[in-house]
């Protein structure tokens, strides 16, 4: 599992989520969330959704810092949690612009990868 928690969508945020879309795509059980924070809204991932066809689940968290239990770090744009099975945290990483997690699309999409091994 694969949660990507974002306070903006843009392009950069679209190259992340498609270097994980394609690892999803060769591995059925990997499952990936998209979570909105911070004002991100519907709106938002529905014009990402049209421009790049995700295969990734997008959607806005109902409390607008995230769920309480991740207590995700507000000077951090971008935020990934990589689960092996059984909910153990395999990786985590945090960016503090979605132009850095762009840049690390490659090893978060390894780490997806070995996380289904």
């Amino acid at each position: 599992m694969v949660l990507i928690f974002t306070q903006k969508v843009d392009e950069n945020l679209a190259g992340l989520v498609k270097a994980v879309d394609e690892v999803q795509k060769n591995n059925e059980k990997l499952g990936t969330v998209v979570v909105g924070v911070s004002g991100v809204k519907e709106a938002d991932f529905e014009k990402l959704q049209n421009e790049h066809k995700l295969t990734t689940a997008l959607t806005v968290a109902k409390d607008e810092d995230g769920p309480k239990r991740y207590t995700l770090n507000k000077e951090a744009a971008v935020t990934v949690v990589v689960y092996k099975k059984g909910g153990v945290v395999a990786k985590n990483f945090a960016f503090k612009d979605t132009k850095s997690a762009a840049e690390k699309a490659k090893e978060i999409a390894e780490a997806a990868e070995e996380a289904v091994k």
